[in-house]
């Protein structure tokens, strides 16, 4: 999203599913946040979410700033990443933005 370009440090653009990549990983670091923003929420966005949680890493996700494949499939993968607090946070663009205020 245009709102988000200045703040953005390192953009990920693979032909994968998942982006969590060692490099990635380390761009990151032990201390770092992910905020992720994708097509598609039920696919690559929450396959790269939960690889990520899986190593400790923090991330955000702007529900606003995705969409799945359908409306119900969008939702459906925002509840499951949602179960992952705190590790997984689904945020908006707005709450993402105030953080780098």
């Amino acid at each position: 999203m245009d709102e988000l370009a200045p703040h953005a440090r390192h953009l990920v653009d693979a032909p994968t599913f998942g982006k969590w990549t060692p490099e990635l990983a380390e761009r990151v670091g032990p201390e770092g946040r992910l905020v992720l923003a994708g097509v598609s929420t039920d696919c690559c966005v929450l396959s790269t979410a939960l690889a990520a949680a899986d190593t400790g890493a923090e991330v955000w996700v702007a529900a606003d700033a995705c969409a799945g494949a359908d409306d119900a499939s969008h939702a459906k993968a925002l509840q499951i990443m949602d179960l992952y607090r705190p590790l997984i946070q689904v945020v908006t663009v707005a709450e993402v933005l105030a953080s780098v205020a």
